[in-house]
């Protein structure tokens, strides 16, 4: 955690408190009805306790900020706390600036113990940020946002809340995507977000109205420009007497824009109706009209008031007065007489603080020459450094400037950037730095300038974070820099985005170093760098195999090639699951891997080996260490990771429930740009969601990521064609089932990857062929796998293998045989969904051969571990297997524990342990609305009317 500035950036957004907002007698908006109309049906949405977005996007001047005022007055009438900001051009290089304006205050405003309850939990690292000004470095804005969710969420558990935005075009980019993060989360909450923006802006973030407009809840509206009647309905409300011709001409004048057309009135009324022939010069475009409503108002005054407003326009809101006066060329204390003039010209809004209008301002700057724009922009800077301010505002300027080969600047704008990505802004420490890299100042440490912005990108998880490491490694010339940058480099490969290979790049660098330690180092980076190379396992299992660790001086490298070990073991089937355990194992003692987890692959590597030889408990232990790591550095990536691997450990043991949790919470943070673990999130929800029997939902699920089609190359093609052949095969789809699992055996073994461990394919086709009559060739198929299950010797592939082989057995009394080896196999380890599976099996052969008493004594288990691990799919046929032995099985249940579905008994759990519905949709990464949705349905089905009743009645 760092420090930001004590200097709020609260200070340098318009932010209007929310008590001071009160009905307004303003006219009603011409021409605005269906905008209207929208508005106050989320307003009346938002006071029933439902959420929504509107974002409003149209060129300046269309009333774009009246009608937010419209939407804030209604909610403040309709009892909803309002609250409000209006960023600036120069602001959007203050990280988390609009979200400080916006929730700043009611933390501060709030007592003590109010406080404490605001900040309870996953709001804590929004707390840290608003009244400590503090944030997790790299990639932390997704961790910032979960806190932003949860301190929203408890404000509008008090009263609705609604959050205005005018001028998002200006906003910082973390704050935006903190705004994302709520609006995809919005539907629960009784929350608005009400946004105005100009998304035609050429400085506009590219990506705006994708960011917010895009999201399901959205409402994304146009305001047009004033048809000619509306047009002169708003000329006469200023000049009651002009006639028709006239107003015909003034919205030919300025195209409808409303504001224009209202300055054009307010001419009229005092010059009369030629204030227009001034105006205009052969219809020009609409911009040439406000420069000359601007011009005229503005010759009215002294040299003095229009050096002032120069000034405004170029340093935006916000600016301290002795910088306005130093880029005015004015003393301080003429700075109030210039205001009072610029106010009376109806030049500076009602604060006296800003410009009036965004057009005002552009009006402005476009009279101003390129040359004396920059010379003020300078100034600015000069007048801020002078004042020790802090140096990313006086960045903000100096990147309005052209490079003038100054070291100063240069050393400035490094300095900033140190200090922007430290506060959670990766975009602006990169902007900074390139800046910084086109000044060429003499003395400049470009090496060490491109290793820093290749340093940021890539701890933020910015997507051309490849690109810049590539750009960096040239120029830096010391042996660490250049370790540093490949170990990251490759690294991109498994934990970030990058996938390209970059071999031929490590083979050249492992020649040119010729200090035996430093080729250790860069081999531990290659060998990251080809794990997600396929076609070069098996050379990448030769290089770790010939690595003497007795030559290994370096701890961590030891311990990073012991991982490899270990996962060439899983990969290849050999050597054996003890062994693999055991050098993951010794590769974690210590914990040098899990200090590295954010850059090398060696920790990740590990965790996933004790998931795969059926290590449980080990491997619990390991992810959460991960789990506290992520928290400890405000990683979303190692956060992601975490609860891939806790979803991958949840669904090989057997806990249904769990394992969907964890990998729709991977799935939701990778979403939001981590997108390492996408595809792996994808397949174990689908494996969770084939288990619970919500095909409609799995099929939903490959559609909206674009996978129920043809599958692009990607790290989990094998993976995700495997998953969709297991929902075929659920389905009934055999022949579809049987030809997506050889495709994926296909891919896997192209890859050298022979473990079923790893994706156990040949199992999946030998029930396919089994179900359509072909036992032969399923028979043969499971053999096989037997085969390479039982020579790595993991418990819960052999266990899955034998399972098919049982299917595909012709022989009843072969078919219980190897049932019962099977379920020795996994006797010591918790695979809940294995051992149901044999049973069911086993239970069915037993029946068939007319031992009808055993079969019921093997299903009934089955019965009741499905029910409680929430394996729909396999409850159903245990019943249908029990019915069949001329036993009535009890019905899923409608009432008492059994009736829960698992996320039920799930909250119920939580709740009857003590925790708050706050407390549990924290942890379970719900909504409290739909926290109190399960324990109402719970109570219900358990007949209780309070928590404290819940215990007793989860244990009858």
């Amino acid at each position: 955690m760092v420090r930001a500035s004590s200097r709020s950036a609260v200070s340098h957004l318009h932010v209007v408190a929310t008590q001071p907002v009160t009905t307004s007698d303003a006219a009603p908006l011409i021409e605005r009805a269906v905008e209207i109309e929208v508005l106050d049906g989320v307003v009346r949405c938002l006071a029933e306790g439902d959420g929504g977005v509107v974002v409003l996007d149209a060129p300046a001047g269309l009333g774009k900020t009246a009608l937010l005022e419209h939407a804030a007055l209604t909610a403040a009438d309709a009892g909803c706390l309002v609250r409000r900001a209006a960023p600036g051009p120069l602001e959007r290089h203050f990280p988390f600036g609009v979200v400080r304006a916006l929730l700043e205050a009611p933390l501060r405003e709030a007592s003590d113990e109010e406080r404490a309850q605001l900040l309870d939990g996953a709001a804590a690292p929004a707390g840290s940020l608003l009244l400590e000004g503090t944030v997790p470095g790299g990639d932390s804005t997704m961790l910032v946002a979960h806190g932003v969710l949860w301190l929203c969420s408890a404000l509008a558990e008090q009263r609705p809340l609604a959050l205005v935005i005018d001028d998002a075009q200006w906003a910082d980019r973390p704050s935006l995507e903190v705004l994302a993060y709520l609006a995809r989360r919005i539907d629960d909450l009784p929350l608005l977000i009400a946004v105005g923006a100009r998304v035609d802006d050429p400085r506009a973030p590219s990506d705006l109205l994708s960011l917010l407009g895009g999201v399901r809840s959205a409402t994304v509206l146009h305001p047009q420009r004033l048809t000619p009647r509306g047009a002169a309905q708003l000329i006469r409300r200023l000049a009651p007497d002009t006639s028709a011709a006239v107003c015909r001409d003034c919205h030919r004048a300025v195209g409808g824009n409303p504001w224009l057309l209202g300055e054009l009135g307010r001419q009229i009324a005092t010059h009369g109706p030629e204030a227009l022939d001034r105006a205009r010069d052969e219809a020009p475009p609409v911009s040439a009209i406000a420069r000359n409503v601007i011009r005229w108002r503005l010759a009215t005054l002294a040299p003095r008031d229009r050096a002032v407003a120069a000034a405004l326009a170029v340093l935006c809101d916000g600016a301290l007065p002795h910088v306005v006066a130093a880029v005015a060329g004015v003393a301080v204390d003429e700075l109030a007489p210039a205001r009072d003039a610029l106010a009376a010209a109806g030049l500076l809004g009602p604060d006296g603080e800003r410009l009036a209008h965004g057009l005002v301002a552009a009006a402005i700057e476009e009279d101003l020459t390129g040359t004396e724009c920059e010379r003020m922009h300078r100034e600015a800077a000069r007048a801020l450094i002078a004042a020790r301010a802090d140096a990313d505002l006086v960045a903000c300027h100096l990147l309005q400037c052209r490079p003038q080969a100054d070291p100063d600047v240069s050393g400035l704008l490094v300095q900033a950037a140190a200090t922007a990505a430290r506060r959670g802004a990766p975009h602006t420490a990169a902007a900074y730095l390139e800046r910084a890299l086109r000044e060429h100042a003499p003395g400049d440490d470009r090496g060490r300038m491109l290793a820093q912005l290749a340093t940021v990108a890539f701890d933020a998880g910015l997507p051309d974070s490849q690109r810049r490491l590539l750009d960096a490694l040239p120029e830096v010339r010391d042996r660490e820099g250049r370790i540093d940058l490949l170990t990251r480099l490759a690294a991109l490969n498994v934990l970030g985005p990058g996938d390209a290979d970059h071999a031929e790049l490590f083979e050249r660098e492992l020649a040119r170093q010729t200090d035996p330690e430093a080729r250790l180092a860069v081999e531990a980076a290659s060998l990251d760098a080809l794990l997600m190379i396929p076609a070069r396992n098996l050379e990448r299992a030769r290089r770790v195999a010939a690595i003497d660790l007795t030559a290994t001086p370096d701890p961590v490298l030891e311990r990073v090639f012991l991982a490899h070990r270990a996962w060439v073991g899983i990969e290849l089937g050999t050597p054996d699951a003890t062994t693999c355990a055991a050098l993951a194992l010794e590769a974690l003692e210590g914990d040098l891997l899990l200090r590295e987890a954010g850059r090398r692959a060696a920790y990740h590597l590990c965790v996933r080996t004790l998931v795969m030889t059926d290590r449980p408990d080990e491997a619990q232990r390991a992810i959460a260490a991960m789990r506290d790591e992520a928290t400890a550095r405000g990683s979303l990536r190692l956060r992601a990771g975490a609860s891939w691997y806790a979803a991958n450990l949840a669904l090989r043991s057997g806990q249904v429930a769990e394992a969907e949790n964890h990998a729709r919470l991977a799935l939701d943070l990778v979403d939001d740009g981590v997108n390492t673990f996408t595809g792996g999130a994808v397949m174990l929800l689908l494996y969770a969601l084939i288990e619970r029997g919500e095909f409609d939902e799995a099929r939903e699920l490959l559609a909206e990521q674009r996978l129920d089609g043809g599958l692009r190359s990607t790290r989990w093609e094998i993976g995700l064609r495997h998953a969709r052949a297991r929902l075929w095969l659920a389905e009934g789809d055999f022949d579809r089932a049987h030809a997506e699992a050889c495709a994926a055996g296909a891919l896997r073994d192209q890859q050298g990857r022979r473990n079923p461990t790893w994706t156990p394919w040949r199992s999946t086709a030998a029930l396919a062929l089994a179900h359509l009559g072909r036992r032969e060739e399923a028979a043969a198929l499971a053999d096989a796998e037997v085969e390479l299950a039982q020579r790595f010797g993991a418990p819960v592939p052999i266990a899955h293998a034998l399972h098919a082989r049982a299917v595909a057995e012709a022989q009843d009394a072969a078919r219980v045989a190897r049932c019962e080896r099977a379920l020795g196999v996994i006797a010591d380890v918790p695979a809940v969904l294995q051992r149901v599976r044999l049973r069911l099996e086993l239970g069915r052969a037993l029946a068939h051969m007319g031992r009808r008493l055993e079969a019921r004594a093997a299903l009934r288990p089955a019965l009741a571990d499905a029910d409680a691990v929430g394996a729909v799919l396999l409850a159903q046929r245990a019943r249908r297997e029990l019915a069949a032995t001329g036993l009535r099985p009890r019905q899923a249940a409608i009432e008492g524990v059994a009736a829960l579905t698992p996320r039920q008994r799930q909250v119920c759990e939580l709740a009857a342990a003590g925790k708050g519905n706050r407390a549990i949709a924290q942890e379970l990464f719900l909504s409290v609305k739909t926290v109190e949705t399960h324990l109402a349905a719970g109570y219900r089905k358990l007949g209780v009317n309070a928590r404290s009743d819940l215990a007793a009645r989860l244990a009858s």
